[in-house]
């Protein structure tokens, strides 16, 4: 397995072109004068290089998965390796331990999301459940005290649909509507109870006339050094044609980081759930928006269409839900 260091020149810059200026097979073969197929055989060599040794996982998955985080697959195909990844452990693991190395190259929500292990994203909602049957022991008048919302909407049934961000579809001929994803990855799963570091109320911008409301919380696995966001929102309307809701940290307009685009739908009852990894410091963003967006890599939040503060520790059990201008 090798390190970012050990790479070739070249193998640097291939990537590099991939992750950070987002440029595609096609675009650097023509950069470089050579064919797109050497392009793409070069830069799935070096990742390759980066993963461990994975007897079990054959050479034909490791280039779909290479490809995969490169961003250089059709709508087709992503559906078709994500579906590889979730019937995988290997296949994560392989994949987590690649994106892991691959990040430092990457610009903030540059990788896609590794599909989540089930037990994972239990542990995270049952973690959520546990801090809401406490603070309803000790607030239960409080403003706060009533966010039992995450379990009323019966979250746990649904996450096997919704542990996955995407962007916007491409309209490459894949046919089948699915997204690609952005948001970045774990490079290990944790083996730990996650523990509940901040969540919040979710409402419309003031002078909205929208009824939708919501609820958040970011979780974290201490001893892994990782932490998640969880969403769940009610009485949200399908995004207007030609758009897609987009998740953000805020603090400003000049201090936002966009998370991703929800996979899953809004639903016919009007609920839209979502979990996805964090890096340790956005623990320090002000904000949740959800927003309604046009274009895939948006720079900066477009129209809210819910917003929430993000309520620290005790804060959550005396402060009441304020929307910031």
């Amino acid at each position: 397995m090798a390190s970012l260091d050990s790479l070739t020149d070249p193998q640097r810059a291939i990537l590099q072109l991939l992750l950070k200026r987002g440029k595609s097979y096609d675009e650097i073969a023509t950069l470089l004068k050579l064919d797109a197929g050497a392009v793409q055989s070069r830069a799935q060599g070096a990742v390759r290089a980066l993963g461990p040794d994975a007897p079990d996982i054959g050479a034909d998955h490791r280039a779909e998965i290479a490809d995969f985080l490169l961003g250089q697959q059709s709508a087709s195909r992503r559906a078709a390796t994500r579906e590889f990844l979730e019937d995988s452990a290997d296949g994560r693991v392989w994949a987590r331990a690649v994106a892991a190395a691959l990040r430092p190259l990457a610009d903030d929500g540059g990788l896609p999301d590794i599909p989540a292990e089930p037990a994972e994203v239990d542990e995270a909602f049952e973690a959520l459940d546990r801090r809401k049957a406490r603070q309803l022991q000790v607030a239960s008048s409080s403003a706060l005290g009533g966010r039992i919302f995450f379990a009323a909407l019966g979250l746990l049934v649904a996450l096997g649909l919704i542990v996955v961000f995407g962007i916007l579809p491409k309209g490459d001929g894949g046919g089948d509507g699915t997204t690609s994803t952005i948001v970045r990855t774990t490079a290990t799963t944790p083996k730990e109870t996650p523990k509940v570091v901040a969540e919040g109320v979710l409402r419309p911008p003031k002078g909205s006339s929208s009824a939708a409301t919501g609820q958040m919380g970011i979780v974290a696995y201490v001893a892994a050094n990782q932490y998640k966001l969880l969403i769940a929102a009610k009485k949200v309307k399908p995004p207007p044609k030609g758009t897609a809701y987009g998740v953000w940290l805020y603090t400003s307009r000049s201090d936002a980081q966009f998370v991703g685009f929800p996979k899953a739908p809004v639903s016919a009852a009007g609920e839209l759930s979502v979990v996805a990894d964090l890096s340790p410091d956005t623990r320090n963003y002000r904000e949740v928006l959800l927003t309604e967006e046009k274009v895939e890599k948006p720079t900066a939040p477009g129209k809210i269409v819910l917003r929430g503060t993000l309520l620290v520790g005790q804060q959550t059990q005396t402060q009441t839900q304020t929307q910031p201008g």
